[in-house]
């Protein structure tokens, strides 16, 4: 009686000691997480995690509406600009398509484009006539205009004028309100230089000749640097991307 009494004292020992060893675990297990509403990472986490820029452009410092549509100019322009991406436009130098680049009226077909077509067509979603604008200023001020030199042009001509980056960037100078091209992400101040709706001129292989044109997206990258809505050779369509920190930045506008 006294060894069987002896083995089911040791029989109930074990079984407390393994419960005890349950518990424990759960215990160091449970003590891993936390419970609060709100997770905090880490800093070292918090740096890699997205940084997006969030501008309200219903209440920025600019009140002119051309169209008369109840959005104000930079918001208008840069949405349409947006607008673009939904059926990105094939650019008119692709290898193999054998454009000719001009066209009577002035504008491409709508799945063709290139840099300065984005402008345009953006402009023209917010009320704004470039073709017309550019044609205007390029007849009261020709000599201002590279048409002679570049091109060995006597006169304006409307259906390629405003299509030429170089006249386009002449244009902007003359008549945009110049922002800084001096591009830093350090700091909301230095950020909220660079407008969503802002034209941007690019030197995209640094060779000391403006190739490309664009307008700044309301999207951001992860470390809030704002993207461009362009079309260039290459990737060869309408694309939305950050091309601030890679090419040289030649001209920033704000329009008017």
């Amino acid at each position: 009686m006294d060894a069987y009494n002896r083995r089911f004292n040791l029989k109930h020992l074990l079984i407390v000691i393994l419960i005890l060893i349950i518990i424990l675990a759960v215990v160091i297990s449970i003590s891993q997480f936390t419970f609060r509403k709100q997770y905090s990472p880490p800093t070292a986490l918090a740096v890699l995690l997205p940084r997006y820029r969030v501008i309200d452009m219903d209440n920025i410092d600019v009140k002119s509406d051309k169209d008369k549509d109840g959005i104000n100019d930079q918001k208008d322009i840069m949405m349409g600009a947006k607008i673009q991406l939904e059926k990105p436009a094939v650019n008119i130098f692709s290898e193999g398509l054998n454009e000719t680049n001009y066209y009577s009226g002035g504008d491409p077909p709508p799945g063709l484009a290139i840099c300065t077509d984005i402008i345009a067509r953006a402009f023209k979603q917010a009320g704004f006539d470039i073709r017309q604008l550019v044609f205007d200023d390029i007849s009261s001020n020709f000599s201002e205009y590279p048409l002679r030199a570049l091109w060995g042009q006597n006169r304006p001509d409307p259906d390629i004028d405003y299509r030429r980056i170089q006249n386009l960037e002449v244009f902007f100078k003359r008549n945009a309100s110049p922002q800084t091209v001096t591009f830093s992400y350090a700091s909301e101040q230095e950020l909220i230089k660079w407008l969503p709706g802002d034209i941007v001129f690019l030197d995209m292989d640094r060779d000391g000749h403006t190739d490309n044109a664009g307008i700044i997206s309301d999207f951001t990258t992860r470390k809030g640097i704002p993207k461009i809505i362009y079309n260039f050779i290459e990737p060869g369509y309408t694309v939305e991307s950050e091309i601030l920190t890679s090419a040289k930045i030649t001209g920033h506008y704000r329009w008017p």
